[in-house]
C-alpha cells in the first residue's frame, strides 16, 4: 500500500505546521480532469481538485502520480496519455508551470519542498499545448500501450514516439501478469518502462529533440506579477550557451612576474621610507638564491644587524646570522617579512637606502590565547593573501578575515583585511591607472594574433603637441574573426545597447550584438566610451559601418532601447536603415500613465499582428478602451515597433532587445575590472563561446538549425488545417479556420499575411501551398528548401568556423612605438562605497513585488527605540517616546520628520 492518502479537503496551515520539522515531507494539491485555456491569462477549467499528503521527496517519483491517477479513475483503458506539470510557488499559470515527466523534473520540484509544503500539480489528458515539456531536460512524451495477452504469457510494452511504434523486449520481472483473482483484490499499476534517449550530453538536452547547449531561464523569475514587464515571443527566444568565466584571470601588472615566465622588475633599490613593498610569491624564497642572469654583476653584501632583546623569551629561532649575504635587498626584505609572519612579531623597516637596510622589532604579538590586543602591520600578511585573491577574487571580507585569523592566529580588524584585499587585488588585476599605460601594448598583441582586427583608441585633444602624455577617451574593438562570422550568418540585424562600466573611471560599454540562425547571441563589436552621447554613438557607429561596409544607402536593421544620442546618430549615418525600438521599454513608458494587464495585452496585440489591416483593428480596440493611450502610442512610428510595418530585410521579427540584455549580463563581472581586464574579459568570453557553440553544432543533424526546425514543425502542425487552391501563375488561395484566408505566391515566396517575408520561413499558408504543389506531381521539394539560408545548418556551421585566437601574457607583448603615454580619463573618485546595482526606475519601484512581499513605498518607518515615526533605530538621536495625557511636559510629534518637541 502507498504511504500517501488522497483527500478531498485539507487544512494547509495545519499541514505547514505539522511538516515544519520534516524538510522532505510535503503534500500535493492535485488538479485533474480539466484543461488549460490559452495564453495569456491561462487558467485550468472544468477540472477537479484533491489533496495528497504524506509524500516524501526522497522517494517520490512519477510512478506515484500514475498511481494517484489510477485511483482517481483516469487510467481506465489500454491506451492512456497524461501530461504532468507542477506550479512554482508564488508563480502563475502563464510563467510558473514546469514539466513533471522525469527524474530531473522531480529533482527540480524538490528544491521547493523545504520551504513550501503544498505543491500544485496539474494534469493534462490526451495532449498538451504547453511549452513546458519542450523545456524539460527529459521529456515524457511517451505513449504507453499495454497489450493484453493470456495469463500464461508476459506482456509486451510498446513505446510510441512521434507515432512510430518501437517494440521492446518483454520484461517478465516488471510486467509479469498475475492471475485474475489477484487483480480483483488489488488493482495493478499502469506499466512503465524506463528508456534512454540517444543524447550525448544529457545536461545540454533541451527537450525539443535537439541539443541547444543550455535552457533559457529568462522568465524563471520569482518576481513575476500580473502586470509583468516581460513579453513572451516564443519564436524569438534567445538560445545561448553557458560560458564559464569563473577562471578568468589576467595579470598585466608590469611589476608582478608571471607563472612560468619572467619580467624585469622596475622597482628601484632606494625606495622611500614607509613605502609598501610586495613580496613576489613566484620567486624562489631561498636566502642564498642567485639569479643566473646577474652572475656577471657584483653581488651586494648586506649586513643584517639584529637588535638584542632584553627579554630572553622574545628570542625565537634565528633564521639569519652575522655577515650573511643576499643576492639583493629585496631578497633580504622578503626573508625578514616572512620571519615576522612565522614568529608573529612586529618588525618595522627603519632604514632603506642604497647601502643599508635595517629592520627593528617594535614589539611582540602574542598568541590569541593571551587576549592581548597587539596590532600587526597589514603590509605583512597582505602579501600572503595574493594567492587567495588570485583563486577567488570575490571572496567576502569576513570570510577572508576568518581564514587569516585561523592561519596566522592573530587578530585582524575588518578594515585592515579590506585594505589588504585591495592591495592584493591591485597586484592580481593590475592597477586601474597603470593599465592605461599598457593599453597600446595590449592592442598590438590582439591585432598580431587576430588578423583583420580593428582597434581604435580615441584620446582627448591636446593644445600642446609636444606634451608626452595623452588622456584616454574611448576604445573600439571589432575582431576579424567576428566580421567574417557575421557575414557568413547572412542576417543583417544588429542590436545596440550600452552598459555601465564600474570602478574609479566609470563609463559605458557600447556593444553591437547579432543573432545567429539558432537565435543565439553573436557579439560583433564593443567599445568603452565616456558616456552615452550623440558624439560617442556617432563615433561607435561610424567605426562599425567601416568594418561592415555600410553606407548612407545601406538597407540594414538595428534594434535599440532609444538611448540618448542613438536616434540622431543612426538617422545621420544610415538614413536608409530600419531602426526598431524595444517593445519592453515602450511598455515601461506607457505604464507611467496607463497601467494594467489590459493595456499590456493590447500593446502586444498591436505589435505582433503581421499585416496592416489587423494592426489597425488592434489600434481601434485600444482607442475604444482609452483614447489618450491611443493618441500617445500613435505618436511612435509603427515602422519602429509593429511587425505589420517591418521590412523583410533582417529575416527576423524580434520585438525586444533581448540579445543585448543577454550579452550585458554575460560580461557583468568584467565591467568592474581595470580597462585591459574589462576588454580582455569580453574577448575571452567570445572566444570560449564560439568554441562551445561549435561543439553543439557537431551534434545537430538535419538541414536547419534546431530553433528553425522547431519553428517550422509548429508551422506544419498548423498548416494541416488549411486547404490550398491553385489559381495559376504559381499563386494559391489558402483558407483555414476562423475565416483565415490568404494569397500565397510560391515563386516570390510571399504571402499576404506577411509572415513568410518577415522571418524567411514559410508560413502556415505557404506550407499548405507547397504541400499542394507536391501532391500534384510538381517537383518543388520539401518546405525546408524554402527556408532562408540564414537558418541553414551549413550557414550556422560556417558562422562559427571562424575562431578568436588566444593571446600571450604581458611579458611577451610587443612594446608600442608611439612616443606618448596614455593617462586614465579625468575623474574624481566619489565618496563612499561605489554602487554595484543599477538605479531602479520609478515604475519599477511601484511594481516592486518579490514573491508575496509587497513594496514598502509610501509607508512610514517607525523607530524601535523611541517609537517615533520618520526614522529608524540606526539614525535615532535619542528622542523621547511619545506618551499621552497628564504631566507637566507633553510630546508633540514633528510634522513629517518624526521629531519630538517639548
Amino acid at each position: 500500500m502507498a504511504p500517501w492518502r488522497i483527500r478531498a479537503t485539507m487544512d494547509e496551515i495545519d499541514v505547514g505546521r505539522r511538516y515544519a520539522r520534516h524538510p522532505t515531507i510535503f503534500s500535493v494539491r492535485l488538479h485533474h480532469g480539466g484543461q488549460f485555456t490559452k495564453f495569456p491569462g491561462r487558467k485550468y477549467i472544468k477540472g477537479k481538485q484533491n489533496y495528497v499528503d504524506l509524500l516524501d521527496i526522497d522517494t517520490f517519483s512519477i510512478h506515484d502520480i500514475d498511481e494517484m491517477m489510477e485511483e482517481l479513475g483516469h487510467i481506465d483503458s489500454d491506451e492512456t496519455l497524461l501530461y504532468y506539470h507542477f506550479l512554482r510557488p508564488f508563480g502563475d499559470l502563464d510563467f510558473g508551470l514546469f514539466a513533471l515527466g522525469s527524474d530531473q523534473d522531480v529533482h527540480h520540484l524538490g528544491t521547493y519542498v523545504a520551504n513550501h509544503k503544498v505543491i500544485d500539480v496539474y494534469i493534462e489528458h490526451g495532449k498538451t499545448n504547453l511549452h513546458t515539456y519542450s523545456m524539460s531536460p527529459n521529456p515524457s512524451k511517451v505513449k504507453i500501450v499495454e497489450i493484453k495477452e493470456p495469463p500464461a504469457c508476459s506482456k509486451q510494452l510498446f513505446l510510441e514516439w512521434n507515432d512510430s511504434p518501437i517494440e521492446h523486449e518483454s520484461v517478465p520481472d516488471l510486467t509479469e501478469v498475475e492471475n485474475d483473482s489477484h487483480l480483483d483484490k488489488e488493482p495493478s499499476l499502469v506499466d512503465h518502462i524506463e528508456f534512454e534517449m540517444n543524447v550525448e550530453n544529457e545536461d545540454d538536452y533541451d527537450g525539443s529533440g535537439h541539443n541547444n547547449g543550455s535552457g533559457n531561464d529568462e522568465f524563471d523569475d520569482d518576481s513575476e506579477s500580473e502586470d509583468s514587464d516581460f513579453f513572451i515571443d516564443e519564436d524569438n527566444l534567445i538560445h545561448d550557451v553557458d560560458v564559464d568565466m569563473k577562471d578568468f584571470h589576467m595579470n598585466i601588472d608590469k611589476d608582478v612576474e608571471w607563472v612560468g615566465g619572467s619580467s624585469e622588475s622596475n622597482v628601484p633599490e632606494g625606495t622611500q621610507q614607509g613605502e609598501l613593498e610586495v613580496i613576489n610569491t613566484e620567486v624562489l624564497l631561498s636566502g642564498s638564491s642567485s639569479d643566473e642572469a646577474n652572475d656577471g654583476k657584483r653581488r651586494k653584501t648586506i649586513r643584517a644587524i639584529h637588535r638584542a632583546y632584553e627579554n630572553d623569551a622574545a628570542l625565537v629561532s634565528e633564521p639569519f646570522y652575522i655577515f650573511q649575504t643576499f643576492s639583493s635587498s629585496k631578497d633580504f626584505k622578503t626573508q625578514v617579512k616572512l620571519h615576522s609572519i612565522r614568529t608573529r612579531r612586529e618588525i618595522q623597516l627603519e632604514k632603506n637606502d642604497k647601502n643599508r637596510v635595517r629592520f627593528v622589532c617594535k614589539g611582540t604579538i602574542p598568541n590569541l590565547a593571551t587576549n592581548e590586543e597587539e596590532k600587526c602591520p597589514w603590509v605583512i600578511y597582505c602579501k600572503h593573501i595574493v594567492q587567495v585573491i588570485e583563486t577567488n577574487p570575490k571572496i567576502p571580507i569576513r570570510a577572508l578575515r576568518e581564514q587569516l585569523q585561523r592561519e596566522y592566529q592573530m587578530d585582524i580588524s575588518h578594515m585592515k583585511t579590506f585594505r589588504a584585499k585591495q592591495q592584493a587585488l591591485k597586484h592580481v588585476q593590475g592597477d586601474y591607472a597603470s593599465q592605461y599605460r599598457l593599453l597600446r601594448d595590449y592592442v598590438l598583441e590582439v591585432q598580431a594574433r587576430n588578423p583583420d582586427t580593428t582597434v581604435k583608441i580615441d584620446v582627448e585633444s591636446e593644445a600642446n603637441p609636444t606634451v608626452e602624455t595623452r588622456t584616454f577617451r574611448r576604445i573600439y574593438v571589432c575582431i576579424g574573426a567576428l566580421k567574417r562570422g557575421f557575414a557568413a550568418g547572412r542576417r543583417d540585424f544588429l542590436g545596440l545597447d550600452g552598459a555601465f562600466v564600474k570602478g574609479p573611471y566609470p563609463g559605458q560599454v557600447l556593444s553591437a550584438v547579432a543573432l545567429d540562425g539558432n537565435n543565439g547571441i553573436y557579439p560583433l563589436a564593443y567599445a568603452v566610451v565616456e558616456s552615452e552621447t550623440l558624439n560617442s554613438w556617432t563615433w561607435f557607429l561610424s567605426n562599425l559601418g567601416d568594418d561592415l561596409g555600410l553606407g548612407t544607402n545601406s538597407n540594414f536593421t538595428f534594434m535599440s532601447d532609444r538611448q540618448k544620442g542613438l536616434l540622431p546618430a543612426i538617422a545621420t549615418l544610415f538614413p536608409c536603415a530600419e531602426h526598431r525600438y524595444c517593445l519592453r521599454h515602450i511598455h515601461d513608458n506607457m505604464k507611467k500613465n496607463w497601467r494594467g494587464k489590459v493595456f499590456k495585452d493590447l500593446l502586444w496585440e498591436c505589435a505582433t499582428t503581421s499585416n496592416v489591416q489587423h494592426f489597425h483593428q488592434a489600434m481601434e480596440k485600444l482607442k475604444k478602451l482609452n483614447n489618450d493611450a491611443y493618441e500617445w502610442l500613435k505618436q511612435i512610428p509603427p515602422q519602429s515597433w509593429a511587425r505589420s510595418h517591418f521590412t523583410g530585410r533582417a529575416h527576423c521579427d524580434a520585438l525586444t532587445n533581448n540579445m543585448c540584455e543577454a550579452f550585458n549580463s554575460k560580461i557583468e563581472d568584467g565591467r568592474d575590472a581595470p580597462i585591459i581586464n574589462c576588454i580582455e574579459f569580453i574577448r575571452e568570453y567570445i572566444m570560449k563561446k564560439i568554441v562551445k557553440v561549435d561543439k553543439e553544432i557537431q551534434k545537430v543533424v538535419g538541414p536547419l538549425t534546431p530553433t528553425a526546425t522547431t519553428i517550422l514543425d509548429n508551422i506544419k502542425s498548423k498548416a494541416e488545417q488549411y486547404v490550398a487552391t491553385f489559381c495559376g501563375a504559381g499563386k494559391y488561395q489558402v483558407a483555414g479556420p476562423w475565416q483565415d484566408q490568404c494569397i500565397v505566391d510560391v515563386g516570390q515566396q510571399s504571402c499576404t499575411c506577411k509572415r513568410w517575408e518577415l522571418i524567411g520561413i514559410p508560413c502556415k499558408h505557404g506550407v499548405a501551398a507547397i504541400w499542394d504543389m507536391g501532391r500534384n506531381d510538381k517537383d518543388v521539394g520539401i518546405p525546408e528548401s524554402f527556408v532562408h539560408p540564414c537558418y541553414w545548418l551549413s550557414s550556422w556551421k560556417e558562422m562559427y568556423s571562424f575562431k578568436v585566437s588566444p593571446i600571450n601574457g604581458r611579458s611577451m607583448w610587443e612594446k608600442s612605438a608611439i612616443p606618448t603615454t596614455l593617462l586614465p580619463p579625468k575623474h574624481r573618485v566619489p565618496i563612499g562605497r561605489p554602487k554595484k546595482k543599477r538605479t531602479i526606475s520609478i515604475v519599477e519601484k511601484e511594481d516592486f513585488v518579490r514573491g508575496n512581499t509587497a513594496s514598502r513605498a509610501h509607508r512610514s518607518v517607525t523607530c524601535t527605540k523611541c517609537n517615533n515615526v520618520g526614522h529608524n533605530a540606526r539614525t535615532c538621536k535619542g528622542q523621547r517616546p511619545i506618551v499621552g495625557g497628564g504631566g507637566g511636559q507633553s510630546q508633540v510629534k514633528g510634522k513629517g520628520k518624526g521629531k519630538a518637541t517639548t
